[in-house]
């Protein structure tokens, strides 16, 4: 059989009137049957007059991300790759199939950087009380007074781009290991960073080498209609992740190590950390736009205590401007706790924060915050939420989610990233709820 449609056999078709198609397995079907089995109607548009020499007239705008999937052929089941009429249609399936790769990727990178960061957190609270050592080892006094006299005791000034204040915080504590684990942890905070960032996905690459070609052949339209599958959320949250390991080096700096390696005090010891605030603003203006409220919360967090930490330090800002900088805090925590009251359950544990960020500008003082048991519990859930065994599935707003079991929806619930509701109920998805078609054939399974 040729065609599935009217069920003709290869002997019965007129080649003139239905051609065929013979894909690299050898099998025979007809272009209205592969045309039918590839969807082609989710891709072009086809004119309604049975006539028409070819019932393609144009493309469509681009498909949901993830809903397409590697079709086979439907005799054996062998890839239909090679077949240029369905080229479009087997490359935005493979772009999905890469995007999805990426996501299980990124999510497996990023929860052991925040396993580390909270035990590296801990490492520095319980070390409060220990004497920093001298790492270069000098027997004689001279030797020894020498070292120490090299260690600058005079005004010390942490500012301009956070690279540069985390340096030289090292430089002022380089003669002990303080900060040893959690300088290696930044550095691979910062790599992941950088690797999970639109132009390293592959979409962009793609675009890039696609660019290319085309001033390559003096083609100078742009691109416009590319497919929306570039994924923001875990550059968020290491966004987060390296916001937080430069508060807890800065925050045990000042509270703890402002001193030399000899245990004397750093006087005329002062903070700007005008960049770091607007790192934070940047981060609570993306979060907004991409519809995410954890990390929006996390960076009015960090927003306030970031100035905390400056209060009473700061290099340049006079006691007015400190005062107005104070009260901008109190309404970045007050955003900060109504967007916990709207978004809980994507906010969980975080009101505590809140409410413990709230008391310290009240009480003009600041603190290494404790990841508390919920937030635990959700890096937890992160670290299974894709290696379930069900099926595959994405928000009205394209986040990625399983459901368990039988891996069809029996109940609904809310999206973790954005609030929408996912889930279902009889088997059946909720509205703007739709199958991620192959995510679980490559990854829901392992």
């Amino acid at each position: 059989m040729v065609d599935y449609i009217m069920g003709s056999s290869y002997a019965d078709i007129d080649l003139d009137e239905s051609p065929c198609i013979i894909p690299s397995c050898g099998h025979i079907l007809t272009v209205e049957s592969m045309d039918g089995h590839m969807e082609m109607s989710k891709y072009y548009v086809v004119s309604s007059d049975a006539d028409a020499e070819d019932p393609i007239t144009a493309l469509k705008s681009s498909s949901s991300p993830f809903t397409s999937e590697v079709k086979n052929c439907p005799m054996c089941r062998k890839p239909l790759r090679d077949i240029n009429r369905y080229g479009r249609i087997v490359r935005r399936a493979w772009i999905d199939e890469a995007t999805k790769k990426f996501i299980v990727w990124a999510n497996a990178q990023f929860v052991p950087l925040a396993a580390r960061m909270g035990r590296v957190e801990t490492r520095l609270r319980e070390s409060v009380g220990e004497t920093p050592t001298v790492n270069s080892p000098t027997s004689q006094p001279a030797e020894l007074s020498a070292a120490l006299g090299s260690l600058s005791l005079g005004p010390l000034l942490v500012a301009g781009p956070r690279d540069k204040q985390i340096k030289i915080i090292y430089k002022a504590q380089s003669q002990n290991h303080r900060y040893r684990d959690i300088s290696l942890l930044r550095t691979n905070i910062s790599r992941f960073l950088h690797d999970v960032d639109e132009a390293e996905q592959p979409i962009s690459r793609i675009r890039a080498l696609v660019e290319d070609a085309r001033k390559r052949r003096g083609v100078t339209t742009e691109l416009t209609d590319i497919p929306s599958v570039l994924q923001v959320r875990n550059r968020l949250l290491a966004t987060v992740l390296i916001l937080r390991c430069d508060y807890a080096i800065l925050c045990d700096f000042v509270t703890h190590r402002g001193k030399t390696a000899s245990g004397e005090n750093l006087h005329n010891f002062h903070l700007n950390l005008a960049v770091n605030r607007q790192d934070c603003e940047k981060l609570v203006a993306e979060s907004q736009c991409r519809r995410q409220p954890a990390q929006e919360v996390e960076g009015l967090l960090y927003w306030t205590r970031f100035m905390a930490l400056e209060r009473g330090r700061s290099a340049k800002l006079s006691d007015v401007e400190m005062n107005a900088l104070v009260d901008r805090g109190r309404a970045q925590l007050q955003s900060a706790r109504q967007i916990c009251n709207a978004h809980r359950g994507q906010t969980a544990g975080m009101l505590e924060e809140v409410e413990e960020a709230e008391k310290m500008v009240r009480e003009a003082t600041f603190y290494t915050p404790v990841t508390n048991d919920e937030k635990a519990a959700v890096y937890a859930a992160m670290a299974q939420d894709f290696l379930g065994t069900g099926h595959w599935y994405h928000c009205v707003n394209g986040h990625p989610f399983t459901v368990g079991e039988c891996g069809m929806p029996m109940q609904t619930a809310r999206c973790p990233q954005c609030g929408a509701v996912v889930g279902g109920n009889n088997h059946q998805p909720a509205a703007g709820v739709t199958r991620a078609a192959d995510f679980e054939a490559e990854f829901g399974r392992r």
